[in-house]
């Protein structure tokens, strides 16, 4: 570990002692505070525009908080250290599981580790606002994941998109390396048709899995579509089902999303139907009625 890295640790590690007074007086106490929060999970699949509809639910100042890929260590938010009021030490582990993730990717890590699921939105639920929180397949095994679900009764938004289109991309950024922002429309890549089908089949059995076993559990759930990002009024329904009751700041939120798009070509696809014999909506992702 560089001494810069270090420096970061301890700094943390002071952070989290000094968090241990707040958190033991309102153990004395013996009773929570009772807040105004909300956890919204956008269940998803990586490239699916899950940085779009993030962007759309991201407002610290209105109570918006969004923490991306949060239980595969993939993400920090600054309420990360107020969890520590909540679960001792918490922001101090989440700290170094991340770092410990960048140096070595890991699937279904957080239940590897000594943090717990389950105390960890507890705490959540302790910190004013809307926690938003977006998990893909392997950020945690499907017995936790439905435990947290059973349990907390979020809020939860699927999030789909044309196989093709969402293959191409993830295929592209990992040959770039870039996940965000870079532009790739001119990189050439090969698409194997037993991938293509086992990366449906995959993303596929996940979604349905959880649209159904998410209302078998009384969570109220929104089935979203790609192409409903730029549609405004779709965006505030987006936006409505994630808020808290009672909220009004509309104006306040972005009406549209403000990421990048990396990939303006469709030359890869193109290609790839013609190879084939089939068409870009032979792919289509459809929601389940």
């Amino acid at each position: 570990m560089s001494s810069k890295g270090s420096a970061a640790s301890v700094k943390k590690l002071l952070l989290n002692i000094k968090a241990l007074q707040p958190y033991f007086a309102r153990r004395i106490k013996g009773k929570d505070q009772k807040v105004e929060s909300k956890i919204v999970f956008v269940l998803s699949f990586p490239r699916s525009g899950t940085h779009a509809i993030g962007s759309l639910l991201t407002n610290d100042d209105r109570g918006f908080k969004y923490y991306g890929e949060f239980f595969i260590f993939n993400a920090w938010h600054k309420n990360i250290e107020r969890i520590n009021y909540f679960y001792p030490f918490f922001s101090f582990r989440y700290h170094l599981n991340l770092k410990q993730q960048r140096k070595a990717w890991q699937y279904d890590k957080f239940e590897k580790t000594s943090l717990d699921a389950h105390k960890t939105l507890r705490a959540l639920t302790q910190i004013p606002g809307v926690h938003v929180i977006k998990i893909f397949p392997q950020h945690l095994s499907d017995p936790l994941l439905q435990s947290i679900i059973t349990e907390f009764k979020p809020h939860i938004i699927f999030l789909r998109r044309n196989h093709l289109d969402r293959f191409v991309s993830h295929k592209k950024a990992n040959a770039s390396g870039k996940w965000h922002t870079a532009p790739t429309s001119d990189l050439h890549i090969d698409l194997d048709p037993d991938e293509f089908n086992r990366f449906i089949k995959n993303f596929t059995d996940f979604y349905l899995r959880y649209v159904a076993f998410a209302p078998s559990v009384g969570c109220k759930v929104l089935d979203v579509d790609f192409d409903d990002l730029r549609n405004p009024i779709k965006v505030r329904e987006i936006q409505k089902f994630a808020a808290l009751d009672g909220f009004t700041d509309w104006d306040q939120l972005e009406s549209a999303p403000t990421t990048v798009k990396q990939d303006k070509s469709s030359k890869v696809q193109d290609d790839f139907l013609a190879l084939i014999g089939k068409q870009r909506s032979d792919f289509d992702f459809p929601g389940v009625k």
